[in-house]
């Protein structure tokens, strides 16, 4: 089986990201969209707590959800390196404030990212077959 991969990042906080890498078979690509994906964050995000203390524990087994959607594969990895993201805010400006045209209209803030990862693997919700894992992701299913 050949598995495209996907990476985004995870606002978790204020000033956290958390790296998201997202295995999806070949033929899947087109189904996975931004709004299926939500989905899926937002119906494992009540189990995440226990994922990352399961990582810290140093036991990785991937953990299943299904609904009649979809079926996906999940568990936190340590991240293969650690990174800063910086957002461009627009300033805001009141009455009070003054600002020159040679000043910047812009400030930057940064986002840091977690030492963990969350992995993914999203399929088509089938009766009939388990979850697909990447062999290079070398992990079982509970």
């Amino acid at each position: 089986m050949i598995f495209a991969k996907k990476e985004r990042l995870l606002r978790i906080s204020k000033n956290r990201v958390l790296g998201v890498c997202i295995y999806v078979q070949e033929q899947h690509v087109s189904w996975l969209t931004d709004v299926l994906l939500q989905e899926i964050l937002q119906a494992i995000k009540p189990k995440l707590h226990d994922k990352i203390i399961e990582c810290k524990q140093e036991t990785r087994t991937a953990s299943v959800f299904t609904n009649r959607a979809f079926q996906v594969a999940y568990y936190i990895d340590k991240a293969s390196r650690s990174s800063q993201v910086l957002l461009q805010e627009p300033i805001v400006k009141d009455e009070d404030t003054q600002i020159n045209e040679d000043d910047s209209q812009f400030s930057y803030s940064a986002l840091y990212a977690t030492l963990n990862a969350l992995i993914l693997v999203p399929e088509p919700f089938d009766p009939n077959n388990t979850v697909a894992l990447p062999e290079m992701l070398n992990i079982n299913i509970e």
